[in-house]
């Protein structure tokens, strides 16, 4: 028999409370929440642990028996967690950082590079990146699986706590070694205007985009219907990092976010022609557990992230003032 350790210990949580709802206040999780992981802690256990006494939850017998049993191991873990913090306090620390499958690791991993030289080395803690879903994400979060949760997807989710937030301009990319223009794709005086004309009148333009269920995918969508270009679809996919890789084999063109296509191996095969923002932008959440949101080693995370970031704006100014003419088709 394999115990779940969330659910043994929310249950502990809301005995030792006297209740469900002091619980869920406790451990920062809504009370329809955690009333639904005390049922299947029950169910697996095939016993009544709670029973209603007038408006009140209390113990069964059973109930009883195994709260000893979990305030002896959370006591214990607590004691041993304490011993090892004061014995050596910088070591054996970890972050697990869930990224949404979607994104681009490599910004993820700049972020954390940044963050990690900022440190000593003997007070760098370790860091375990997981990739998944959005929703396969948060569901890691809610059992502390994972400490932070990076995602392009807007989180609505009473126990995920949005600590920053990136905003980045979409460019449109092609490789430079293309040969789908009439025109020398490394001349200096090339414009955006130039291509953005090629792309207005060309019926068999090819195409490389994300996926449907992205939120890149109905913007994009959008820009072709209200323009009438006809989309030639050659690859779809909903990796970013796979699209960047498809451009730079020149299987088509592409809109990307910015922060995919400034890593030095993408800056020497793809050709960037302006950006379009304010109505058009990737937007990144870096975000925790609500009761995580103050811890330490998760606010020093989204410190380096903004910083980081920061740094990457400056890239973005340079980029958008390469060119206006997709800001003006906004």
């Amino acid at each position: 028999m394999s115990f779940n350790y969330n659910h043994l210990y929310y249950f502990y949580v809301a005995a030792k409370v006297g209740g469900i709802t002091a619980a869920a206040e406790e451990l920062h999780v809504s009370q329809p929440s955690l009333s639904s992981q005390l049922k299947v802690l029950e169910e697996f256990l095939g016993l009544k642990l709670f029973e209603k006494v007038g408006r009140r939850n209390k113990l069964t017998d059973s109930g009883s028996l195994i709260y000893e049993y979990c305030r002896k191991m959370f006591e214990v873990s607590a004691k041993m967690k304490s011993s090892i913090s004061k014995s050596n306090p910088t070591n054996n620390k970890k972050i697990k950082i869930g990224v949404s499958s979607e994104l681009e690791k490599e910004f993820i991993t700049e972020v954390l590079s940044h963050y990690l030289g900022q440190l000593p080395i003997k007070e760098r803690p370790q860091i375990n990146i997981f990739s998944g879903t959005a929703n396969q994400l948060i569901d890691h979060l809610h059992f502390g699986e994972i400490d932070l949760l990076v995602s392009s997807e807007t989180i609505i989710d009473q126990e995920y706590y949005e600590l920053q937030e990136v905003q980045v301009p979409i460019v449109l990319c092609c490789s430079k070694k293309t040969n789908r223009f009439e025109i020398d794709m490394d001349e200096v005086s090339l414009s955006s205007e130039t291509i953005v004309s090629e792309i207005l009148k060309t019926k068999n333009m090819h195409w490389v985009l994300p996926s449907g269920p992205m939120a890149l995918r109905s913007q994009i969508d959008k820009f072709f219907d209200e323009r009438k270009i006809d989309k030639n679809i050659v690859f779809e996919s909903d990796s970013l990092p796979a699209i960047v890789r498809s451009v730079q084999n020149d299987l088509g063109l592409s809109f990307l976010p910015l922060f995919n296509v400034t890593s030095q191996a993408s800056g020497q095969s793809l050709l960037r022609i302006g950006a379009k923002k304010d109505s058009w932008i990737f937007r990144i959440s870096l975000g925790c557990h609500v009761k995580n949101k103050y811890d330490r080693l998760i606010v020093d995370v989204a410190k380096a992230f903004k910083e980081k970031v920061e740094q990457e704006n400056k890239q973005v100014k340079e980029v958008t003032n390469l060119d206006s003419s997709l800001m003006s088709l906004a």
